[in-house]
């Protein structure tokens, strides 16, 4: 043991040096014979297909074309058993045996040994982790991953701790693997050091070797690699740093640093074992309260949120999409969950789920929106799988029956779109079909005709694709992009196929100008990304509306996939949408799910709240800095949500400024608490009628700053923000012109003499 932590000291300054892997074939056969066997494909000859492949594999083991087959029958194969660890010890092993040189055995053997610990398999485990290290010598893989197993399984701590040496100095400097994907190898290596770094200071923690431990964790964070485009962060190594000073009996220096990994964040929520870990030296006896000190320990003084589910009646509750809406006219937001279940706000107080009497008939749905599609002045609901409308009469709802109206499509429908495109005066409704049994299915758009009645457009307006193709729909955001008085649809599509904008020519016909305005997203070889969550806003406050469209971007497809996208609308310069995520500092999240935009801090710029998806995934909050950056409050402002959906803001107390809910689980519901904020106003628009007045614009000017808002019928995979329009005026007093553009193109101007206040304007 001394001899191997003595090798430690002397390593710790050098850098080792490695030669470049195999290189591989460039035979042009292997492309044409490549190319057979995709066109064998493609005409279901499976047999030909086979026998080329079998060709490929036999002739060309090291070739590129190998490494595909091998990866794509290795997913194939693995996904229907994915929790069965015995039956994929079975097919590794039959891998391993069928691509005996391959370069994805590298992936190959990761799994394996995993599945070997799995079901204690210890002989043949301890054979695959040393056949592992003789086929990758020069790669720090093998030897990180043979360090846990060696310790956890085999229970050789000498041999766990020189593998966890030489994994974490073969980080350092080590060739990219033949064929590995460019994007896909660049993310690996740059978290490399960390994890490995980690591993081996864990180990050197427990056998009480701390100073070299903090020698190893300072020169991760000191020399960090990780940038915008990486979802791996210093949690752990800051989190180790404090275990190391507990040990030692520095107190500041363990609370400074798992207050900074607390505030990092953990992208699979693994070492977020902060919280347990400083309750347990600062007794203090909930996460609630270890957030109130990290506040104090770092001075934070930005945006307060507080986690109020319980308190207000709404604790394990589980929902995935939200909309508010005041469906009872008493001035306060109530809240609709998955289009089926509805909460009444009582007062800004607490919330009374009301269902069974809001509907005497039975309701189902997977998500819905308000709208008031008879303009009596009550806000009705459209709901989607199935898809319906519910009339409100005075607060009890009643389904719309009849040959004209809404009609269950009978496929998955997952974002919902509200508004007034053919100017006429009736909300119409555009559906986002996503696929069933993997066929996507064709999205459809109806005019509303009045009382709860539609036309069924989808063949007329312009809206199927002009290649006769269909997308995976994933969500729907309606807005005025180019300014010109009419609301434009943009569309998320998903399973890497390109987004829709639908340019509206004022009564209801529509074209695809995605892609001549840059924001269809970035095409790789036919593949695009998998946008599910998009939003209009206007970030810079230059009149014009913004798009976020939120992507989930798996590492492995990351060299042919798009990351999220933030675009900003240069229609001012005369220029398409550029993206400027990495500009402006939102950083690359494998499972984005769905943004919101709000003024949550009243400063007088919107904000960005973005949920993901999957167990132990986080959400984020990004702060504007008012000059198309961002910074990330996430922990601090107490907003962390897991495995989340839908989200969507309201004033739900009407204290002037926005509150969180989000969903995806159970929900949570974040009561914005910062105790000094700017200046505001809120905006109640009617319509004619009495109508919600969804689509229209609001303009709102002084001298020194100028704010758009457009009141929208739902975003994202249909969520929808609060119908009343909030302005966050920052330290602004007076001044204030209100400019109301409704979408039959008829404008209103108002002379704003108090802030700090709701009005409301009816046309």
């Amino acid at each position: 043991m001394n001899r191997i932590i003595f090798a430690l000291i002397i390593s710790l300054s050098i850098v080792s040096c490695v030669n470049k892997a195999v290189v591989k074939s460039d035979a042009p056969e292997n492309e044409l014979l490549m190319s057979r066997y995709e066109k064998f494909l493609a005409e279901n000859d499976s047999l030909s297909a086979e026998k080329i492949k079998d060709r490929i594999i036999n002739k060309y083991p090291e070739s590129k074309e190998t490494f595909d087959l091998a990866s794509s029958e290795f997913y194939d194969r693995l996904y229907p058993v994915w929790s069965n660890d015995s039956l994929k010890v079975v097919i590794i092993s039959e891998l391993l045996e069928k691509y005996p040189k391959t370069t994805w055995r590298r992936t190959l053997y990761q799994y394996y040994i995993y599945s070997l610990s799995m079901v204690k398999d210890i002989e043949i485990l301890n054979s695959a982790i040393q056949d592992f290290k003789e086929e990758f010598p020069e790669d720090y893989l093998p030897y990180t991953t043979s360090s846990r197993y060696y310790y956890l399984d085999i229970k050789d701590s000498l041999k766990a701790l020189e593998c966890a040496i030489s994994g974490y100095y073969k980080s350092k400097s080590y060739p990219k693997v033949n064929h590995y994907p460019v994007k896909e190898w660049e993310l690996e290596k740059r978290s490399a050091k960390v994890s490995s770094g980690s591993y081996l200071a864990e180990m050197l923690i427990d056998i009480k070797q701390y100073d070299l431990a903090a020698q190893v964790l300072y020169e991760i964070t000191d020399n960090n690699l990780l940038g915008i485009d990486d979802e791996t962060t210093l949690c752990r190594p800051y989190y180790l740093l404090g275990k190391v000073y507990r040990e030692k009996g520095d107190n500041d220096k363990f609370f400074t640093y798992l207050s900074k990994a607390l505030i990092a964040g953990d992208s699979r929520n693994i070492w977020e074992l902060c919280d347990s870990l400083y309750m347990e030296n600062e007794h203090v006896s909930n996460p609630s309260e270890v957030l109130a000190d990290v506040r104090k320990r770092t001075e934070f003084k930005e945006v307060i949120f507080n986690d109020v589910t319980s308190g207000y009646g709404l604790g394990n509750i589980t929902a995935s999409r939200i909309a508010w809406g005041d469906y009872d006219n008493d001035g306060f937001q109530d809240m609709l969950l998955d289009g089926r279940r509805l909460f009444k706000n009582n007062s800004g107080t607490n919330f009374i789920e009301v269902t069974n009497t809001a509907f005497p008939d039975t309701i189902r749905a997977n998500g819905g929106l308000w709208g008031d599609f008879n303009d009596d002045g009550n806000l009705d609901i459209i709901t989607k799988d199935p898809e319906s409308l519910w009339l409100n009469e005075n607060g009890i709802f009643k389904k719309v029956t009849g040959k004209s109206s809404l009609q269950d499509n009978g496929v998955p429908t997952e974002g919902i779109g509200i508004a007034d495109l053919n100017r006429n005066g009736m909300l119409d409704v555009y559906f986002a079909n996503y696929e069933k049994n993997y066929v996507y299915e064709k999205d459809q758009i109806f005019f509303g005709t009045g009382e709860g009645r539609f036309k069924d457009m989808t063949e007329l307006a312009g809206v199927l694709p002009k290649d006769g193709k269909n997308r995976a729909g994933r969500g729907v955001n309606i807005g005025d992009f180019n300014n010109d008085g009419v609301s434009d649809i943009y569309v998320s599509n998903y399973r890497l196929t390109e987004n829709f904008l639908f340019k509206n020519d004022g009564i209801g016909n529509f074209r695809n100008i995605a892609r001549e305005e840059g924001v269809a997203g970035i095409e790789t070889e036919g593949w695009w990304g998998h946008t599910i969550g998009s939003e209009w806003g206007d970030i810079d406050n230059d009149g014009d509306l913004d798009l976020i469209t939120a992507n989930l971007a798996h590492p492995r497809y990351i060299d042919f996939s798009n990351m999220t996208m933030l675009y900003e609308n240069r229609i001012d310069e005369m220029k398409d949408f550029t993206d400027i995520r990495r500009e402006a500092g939102i950083k690359f999240e494998e499972t984005h799910s769905e943004p919101a935009f709000g003024d949550l801090d009243n400063d007088g710029f919107i904000d960005l709240y973005i949920n993901c998806v999957y167990e132990g995934r986080r959400s984020f909050l990004y702060m504007n800095n008012g000059n198309k950056t961002f910074r990330d409050v996430s922990y601090l402002s107490g907003t962390r949500h897991y495995n989340g959906w839908g989200v969507a803001f309201a004033d739900i107390d009407n204290d002037g400024d926005l509150d969180i809910l989000s969903a995806g689980g159970k929900i949570q519901l974040f009561l914005n608490e910062t105790p000094e904020t700017g200046n505001w106003l809120e905006v109640k628009v009617k319509g004619n009628d009495h109508s919600d007045a969804i689509g229209t614009r609001l303009k709102l000017y002084n001298d020194n700053i100028s704010l758009i808002r457009e009141i929208q019928g739902g975003k994202g995979t249909t969520n929808q923000h609060s119908l009343v329009q909030h302005f966050g005026l920052g330290k602004e007093t007076s001044g204030f012109t209100l400019e109301i553009t409704f979408p039959s193109g008829e404008s209103r101007i108002i002379k704003i003499d108090r802030i700090n206040q709701i009005i409301a304007y009816e046309q």
